[in-house]
């Protein structure tokens, strides 16, 4: 079977998109990388660390100790909580982008609190302008 050629597999057309993953014909998309999240979300999502049971009888974890950590992303959207899970080559990447993307809400909320006060400061010299003014016209 060729790349460029669409070939029936039970019954349902399926073609390979330009990643060279193979989806079927529902309108589904592929899933966005860990890196593109933590991009491209609203908000800044949590990077958390969890640990899993595999569910083998004899396993070790069983007794208690899990396996793990594994990595994912998690955030809200509205009250919905929504997680996207990081691969282990990702990691590092997804800790650089959401360290990136602090540091610059940081830096936006520092210059917004500069604005503010001197917002502030240009409303309270308004007000003394007027005031002086005031005087000075009920003065003459």
């Amino acid at each position: 079977m060729r790349g460029d050629e669409r070939a029936i597999y039970r019954g349902r057309a399926k073609e390979t998109n330009v990643n060279g993953d193979k989806r079927f014909l529902t309108g589904a998309m592929a899933s966005p990388s860990a890196i593109e999240v933590a991009e491209t979300c609203h908000k800044i999502p949590a990077l958390l660390p969890f640990w899993t049971r595999c569910g083998k009888v004899n396993c070790r974890c069983t007794t208690g100790q899990r396996h793990g950590p594994y990595w994912l992303l998690r955030w809200r959207e509205g009250s919905t909580h929504r997680r996207h899970y990081v691969r282990a080559s990702d990691l590092d990447a997804v800790r650089a982008t959401i360290e990136r993307r602090r540091r610059a809400r940081s830096a936006e909320r520092a210059t917004f609190a500069a604005d503010l006060a001197l917002l502030h400061r240009l409303g309270t010299l308004r007000r003394e302008l007027e005031g002086s003014l005031a005087e000075a016209g009920n003065e003459r």
